[in-house]
């Protein structure tokens, strides 16, 4: 009976040190992952601003390009 008593304990502290084991290893995962997701949304919003930008530059130059065609039609 005390054998079983005894084994039942230990097993109990080995059960809590693994939870626990396990408590940081989920928190240090987590916390990776987050600035991973960081790391990535900020890699989006710079590439959606990049884009934003090149968008801006083309269209400017349409409109540039047409107001020379204009000119020019007009003068003929």
């Amino acid at each position: 009976m005390r054998g079983g008593v005894i084994f039942l304990v230990i097993s109990m502290l080995s059960l809590s040190a693994c939870e626990k084991d396990f408590d940081e290893k989920y928190q240090d995962n987590l916390e990776q992952l987050n600035e991973e997701a960081r790391a990535i949304e900020s890699g989006v919003n710079r590439h959606l601003t990049e884009g934003l930008e090149a968008d801006r530059i083309i269209e400017s130059a349409e409109e540039a390009d047409d107001t020379v065609q204009t000119n020019d039609e007009t003068a003929q």
